[in-house]
């Protein structure tokens, strides 16, 4: 058979580098076991199957019907001779390098900015110029080196060695994770790394950063002696859970029995990775959090989990602080009987912050403690306004929360609106498909406005990011007792004498008041005899509850500001399954949830939803899904949410697409409707694609609700 391209042959683009085949077509496969096959439509099952036969193994769709696989034999031809098969090309070496590494230098990649724009705007040759100052100031890079997942301990072990003779940089002198390898190393030595079959990608390491602000633009700098006393106990002080005087709105409920219900998140165990915790002790500890502090553990300082920053004692204390009257009003966290997990990762003042290589460190051993919520107010943002791209890491994460589905993991959006107004900034961790991302409103003019310098979406890749919005300027908290310097207001209590409080703005602020809500939830649900709830229902929850903001750009609010009590509403009575659900058994369209089975390629899901007896005056009617993706870049198995008037037959696709163009990059998916129709409604879920081998679970949330004043939908 022919090696030459088909005539219909397209470019391929993978981590910003592009590949014609009309101009460079392999002749074979003899040099690796990684090809990439492009395909004219999505993969039936029996196309999977044809390929399977041929010992083709499927490992990740590259998007645009293009797959990366593993294949063992050097012959192509029997591939591109399937009439499903556009082209079938190698996994180049330059595919593992992104564009952004490719540079050899700073010279190289600004002389290379100005020959590509010779002739255009200077705006182009100015962006890509500063994007390559942001990059690499210096010539030498830290990168994470991953390699294919198929890739063996054995292989693994042996490949190190080749990466120290290709690199110079001695095995003693790098850092390792499964899989994974970071050295620091000269960048025109990358391109010999990336010979070895075994690489998948090498990715530049970019130092994640706390997203909370140092209130010097609003408050005076307060000094005072480090506190090592004893512990000071009180009485817990109940009543409406307040984050400081400045939040108003229906963001939480007040922390009472309703409905037999106490919403206080307890027995809960939150986790907090962040600067440390108060002066490192369970039981000394600031009174906000006595009797409640489950674990402390030391990361990145050995056998310290002390806070001399603050960071982490802040947040912690918006999460699950006990409630005490101040001169600043009653403060006090959204879930204050549930327990604490505080990760220590201070490094140094200079250093605030510092992940350990593998990022499942921080998430497997708090789950193995008990701990099913996260709350990371920290990540990689948008420096110089230059949007970090989905990686690796990103991928780890959404892994994690696939293989632990009873997870859920909540992530700041960022502060980085400012460094590129109105465009998109949310960072790299926040960016991960499965995790709930958090931006922040309140400005001073009104609480129903965006906090100025929270991150606005989409990612990189184009998915609605962040997720929901919650209050997050001048949030009241514990101040850490071994923090002697900081910028901003306090608060005092009359019962503690030398305790304080403290306010800071942030989307690391506003993370911790949703994880908080997760908490309540998870704990409702229990109530509601759903022992185990799936973290995916707590997302959708959370999501279906939120209220759209009017006069803010999706973008920004992303599904709306958190309202626990509407989200509280949606679990009167617990959650539906699928395999008891048919369209002959209908369930009331107030409010309620459903965790659905899993679905293989183009099976599908459908139940009816019946119409209250009297709606009220106003009411739209809201529903939401939610599934947690294969991490990978591009959307893996895609589900898709369809509702239909069952009197009319109008049908109404999720996320505002078409019927003939469906949302292809989100996992969440929401339809709103300016009524419920009176012969009810019929929901479908459809399995549109799914990867190779794979199937793919899912949850709904619906509610009856009314818009905030000034929605429009």
């Amino acid at each position: 058979m022919s090696t030459e391209p088909p005539t219909d042959a397209v470019p391929i683009q993978l981590n910003g580098q592009v590949q014609d085949p009309r101009e460079e077509y392999a002749q074979d496969a003899k040099n690796t076991d990684f090809i990439v096959i492009s395909v004219y439509n999505v993969l039936s099952l029996a196309q999977e199957d044809e390929l399977e036969r041929l010992s083709v193994n499927v490992l990740e769709d590259l998007g645009d019907n293009n797959f990366l696989c593993e294949y063992t034999s050097s012959d192509l031809s029997p591939l591109r001779a399937l009439n499903f098969v556009r082209q079938v090309d190698v996994y180049r070496n330059k595919y593992k390098i992104p564009a952004a590494l490719q540079a050899t230098s700073l010279e190289t990649a600004n002389t290379t900015a100005t020959m590509i724009t010779t002739g255009s705007s200077m705006t182009t040759t100015s962006l890509m110029t500063n994007e390559a100052d942001t990059l690499h100031s210096l010539d030498q890079v830290t990168v994470d080196i991953f390699v294919h997942e198929t890739v063996g301990n054995e292989g693994f072990e042996t490949l190190k060695e080749v990466i120290a003779e290709a690199s110079g940089v001695q095995v003693d002198d790098m850092e390792f994770a499964p899989g994974q390898v970071r050295l620091s190393v000269e960048v025109d030595k990358l391109a010999a790394i990336a010979k070895d079959d075994r690489i998948r990608v090498i990715e530049e390491v970019l130092e994640p950063q706390l997203m909370s602000l140092d209130n010097n633009e609003t408050g005076p700098v307060v000094t005072g002696p480090v506190v090592t006393g004893p512990v000071v106990t009180g009485p817990v002080v109940t009543g409406p859970v307040v984050t400081g005087p400045v939040v108003t709105g229906p963001v939480v409920p007040s922390p009472t029995e309703k409905s037999g219900t106490s919403y206080r998140g307890k027995d809960q165990i939150i986790t907090v990775t962040d600067t440390g915790f108060d002066l490192g002790h369970r039981d000394n500890c600031h009174p906000a959090f006595a009797g409640r502090v489950f674990s402390l553990r030391a990361v990145a300082r050995k056998g310290e989990t002390d806070d001399p920053h603050g960071h982490g004692t802040h947040v912690s204390g918006i999460l699950l602080g006990s409630h005490f009257s101040t001169t600043k009003g009653l403060i006090g966290g959204i879930a204050p009987e549930a327990h604490l997990i505080v990760q220590s990762l201070f490094k140094k003042d200079a250093q605030p912050f510092s992940l350990p290589v593998d990022v499942l460190d921080i998430l497997a051993v708090p789950y193995d403690q008990g701990s099913r919520i996260f709350s990371n107010s920290w990540g990689v943002g948008s420096k110089g306004g230059i949007q970090p791209e989905y990686g690796n890491i990103p991928g780890k994460i959404d892994n994690f929360i696939r293989q632990h589905p009873e997870v859920i993991i909540c992530f700041a959006a960022g502060n980085d609106n400012l460094e590129a107004i109105g465009q998109p900034t949310v960072g790299l961790h926040a960016g991960s498909k499965n995790v709930l991302t958090v931006g922040a409103t309140g400005s001073k003019d009104s609480p129903d406005q965006m906090y100025l310098k929270s991150s606005m979406g989409p990612t990189h890749e184009k998915r609605l990011k962040p997720d929901v919005v919650a209050p997050g300027m001048d949030i009241y908290a514990a101040l850490s007792r071994r923090v002697a310097r900081f910028y901003g207001d306090t608060a005092t209590s009359q019962d503690m004498p030398g305790i304080k409080w403290w306010s800071t703005s942030g989307t690391s602020q506003a993370t911790p008041l949703v994880a908080g809500c997760a908490a309540v939830l998870r704990r409702v649900l229990q109530e509601r005899r759903c022992t185990n709830p799936p973290g995916a229902l707590l997302k959708a929850i959370i999501i279906n509850g939120a209220d759209r903001l009017p006069n803010v750009d999706i973008n920004a609010q992303g599904y709306g500001r958190v309202n626990l009590d509407a989200s509280i509403a949606i679990t009167v009575r617990p959650p539906a399954r699928s395999s008891e659900t048919t369209t002959d058994t209908p369930l009331p369209a107030s409010s309620g949830s459903l965790i659905g089975g899993a679905l293989k390629q183009d099976e599908e899901h459908e139940f009816v939803l019946s119409p209250p007896n009297r709606a009220a005056s106003g009411s739209h009617f809201k529903i939401t899904m939610v599934y947690n993706d294969i991490g990978h870049r591009q959307i893996q198995n895609n589900l898709n949410l369809f509702v239909t008037d069952v009197a009319t037959g109008e049908m109404t696709p999720g996320n505002s697409r078409s019927l003939t163009d469906p949302d292809e990059q989100n996992n969440v998916e929401q339809i709103v409707l300016s009524h419920i129709p009176q012969g009810g409604l019929k929901v479908r879920v459809h399995a549109q694609k799914i990867l190779a081998k794979q199937d793919q679970d899912y949850v709904l949330a619906w509610s009856e609700f009314t818009p905030l004043p000034g929605v429009v939908y």
